[in-house]
This record gives C-alpha cells, sequence and structure tokens, in this order.
C-alpha cells in the first residue's frame, strides 16, 4: 500500500493537487543535489504563492469593502 493511500480522506485531494503542480518543476529539481529536499522546497514556494495571491485578493476586497460602506454613509 501506498503511504499516500493512508492519507486523511479530507487532504488526500489537496496532497495530490499539490503533487501533480509539484511535478511541474520536475526538471528542476531533478538536478538538485537533493531531489526530495529540492520537490518539497518548490511544494512550499506554490503554497507560499497561493498565500500571497489570496492575501492580494482579499486586501482588494477589503479596500473596496470599504470604499462601498464610506460611500454609503
Amino acid at each position: 500500500m501506498k503511504w499516500r493511500e493512508k492519507v486523511d480522506p479530507i487532504l488526500k485531494h489537496h496532497l495530490e493537487k499539490e503533487i501533480q503542480e509539484t511535478s511541474l518543476c520536475k526538471e528542476a529539481y531533478a538536478q538538485a543535489k537533493d531531489p526530495c529536499h529540492a520537490q518539497l522546497w518548490c511544494a512550499i514556494s506554490n503554497l507560499s504563492k497561493k498565500v500571497f495571491d489570496l492575501n492580494l485578493k482579499l486586501t482588494y476586497l477589503e479596500r473596496a469593502l470599504k470604499d462601498t460602506l464610506i460611500k454609503k454613509k
């Protein structure tokens, strides 16, 4: 049995998606001295970018909501 089959079902979809996205960097991490660590850093970078993008969207939406509320007053 693969270790991925034992992952909590709630997380499994997210894990598979992250593995798929990280595999796009395979050419880069395959050349690393330690490909396993490089692959993890690629996954962390993907997640970090997602968090950054979400923060940008949240900031934009908060500002738009604040502007809307100010205009209504």
